[in-house]
């Protein structure tokens, strides 16, 4: 598609303007954004899940028992699985 430009539409500012218009364009129609936010989510789902595991296996099982253990790491874990699910909706609903 080839935009009309204005006589007024000269200079650098212009010039960087609409590439960056054509870069968002390109990220855009490829739905570049959307499997980068998946794949960052992803990345904190493991991040999060691994310091969960990490401070439970730190503190002694004497001194906690496995059940508490386990209803630390879902403390811990559930709010990020909520922005998980909320994301991975987002992702399927705008592929299709």
């Amino acid at each position: 598609m080839v935009r009309q430009r204005r006589a007024d539409d000269i200079g650098a500012f212009c010039w960087i303007a609409m590439r960056c218009s054509q870069t968002w364009d390109w990220i855009d129609k490829r739905a570049i954004d959307k499997h980068v936010v998946s794949i960052v989510i992803l990345y904190g789902t493991w991040i999060v899940t691994d310091w969960a595991m990490g401070f439970a296996a730190a503190t002694s099982i004497a001194e906690r028992p496995g059940l508490e253990s386990a209803a630390l790491i879902a403390a811990v874990t559930g709010p990020y699985m909520a922005l998980q699910a909320a994301a991975i909706a987002f992702y399927f609903k705008a592929r299709t």
